[in-house]
């Protein structure tokens, strides 16, 4: 099925008048309301690689090929202009199919017959887009270029020569021992400040010994340096699936036998053959070359990324609307695919 050819027919019929804005209405009404939440469809979740912000969601969705296999393999796309048919948002609304994840919107309830009606009808018009403005998440790589603040800190870097310049001037000053006038031109004060006593610059050199407070400060950053969690070599999958997958994450609408949130299952008996060595449901990660558990290569496994907080492209962190793992329970997982993920 080709991409470029389906796009095109959103242009072979005119769509009815009035439904201009419709797509406007479908964003304000459902996707505002209903997807942007924490942990969801917005710029930073992007659950599913999916962003429904307003002014990002009409190129995320129309002529847009599902994330999910299923729906790839059974030719659907996200919305297909004309074709509310084949279009998987429907799919996703009105409850999936086996292997297509879970229902929309996730852990809230169905949306309502009369909203389900209006995206049925603005695809069956040909999907027009609204009169909405260019995509909001555009204005986010300034933050990325803006990051040149480091300059400052090398004009911080360049106050440290004076100071030692001056204290240099002071270590100087014992040689001065055999005659008061040579004192004269070596410190910046007055003549009061060189008797004919030597022993009173030395006191001088106390400057280089309040200079090593400074290095202390470097001894205190150590201990934040130091692992928060401690390694365990002995970790197992029996512990994970009791401490962490078992509480954690076979609630309703994620990753049970029913739900299959992301086409995974993570039930005891089934969680090893659905993570070791099998390549992510998420498109950007599987281009990256990840595993969902790359058995010995805890960095390259997609669920060290999920817990620890993935980048936007990866999808959500784990789990989903619920307070991270500890540290502890990472590390557990960290040190059970370090020693090969065994069964």
């Amino acid at each position: 099925m080709s991409l470029f050819a389906l796009t095109s027919c959103a242009g072979d019929g005119p769509p009815p008048s009035g439904t201009g804005s419709a797509f406007d209405q479908i964003q304000q009404q459902i996707f505002d309301r209903n997807c942007l939440s924490a942990g969801c469809h917005n710029a930073q979740s992007r659950a599913g690689n999916m962003n429904l912000s307003p002014g990002a969601s009409y190129d995320q969705l129309v002529g847009v090929l599902p994330d999910n296999p299923t729906a790839r393999q059974e030719g659907f796309l996200r919305v297909d202009p004309l074709r509310s048919d084949n279009s998987f948002i429907l799919q996703k609304l009105l409850g999936p199919g086996v292997g297509e994840g879970s229902r929309m919107p996730l852990g809230q309830d169905p949306l309502s017959p009369a909203d389900i009606q209006m995206i049925t009808a603005w695809i069956d018009a040909g999907a027009p887009p609204g009169g909405g403005t260019e995509p909001t998440f555009t204005e986010i790589p300034p933050t990325a270029t803006a990051t040149p603040t480091p300059t400052p800190s090398a004009t911080a870097t360049d106050t440290f020569p004076p100071t030692p310049t001056t204290t240099a001037t002071a270590t100087g000053t014992p040689a001065d021992t055999s005659t008061p006038t040579i004192a004269l031109p070596s410190p910046t004060g007055t003549q009061v400040a060189t008797p004919t006593s030597p022993p009173s610059p030395t006191p001088t050199a106390t400057p280089t010994a309040t200079d090593t407070p400074t290095a202390t400060p470097t001894a205190t950053d150590t201990p934040a340096v130091s692992p928060t969690a401690t390694e365990n070599p002995n970790a197992t999958l029996a512990e994970i699936q009791s401490t962490i997958f078992n509480p954690t994450c076979l609630d309703a609408s994620c990753h049970n036998s029913q739900a299959r949130s992301g086409d995974l299952v993570l039930e005891e008996g089934t969680s090893y053959g659905n993570l070791v060595g099998v390549e992510p449901l998420n498109f950007a990660a599987r281009t990256a070359g990840l595993l969902r558990v790359d058995a010995g290569q805890p960095d390259n496994s997609l669920l060290i990324s999920k817990v620890e907080g993935p980048p936007p492209e990866y999808g959500s962190r784990m789990p989903l609307n619920k307070p991270p793992l500890s540290a502890e329970q990472i590390q557990l997982i960290r040190d059970w695919i370090a020693r090969g993920a065994p069964p």
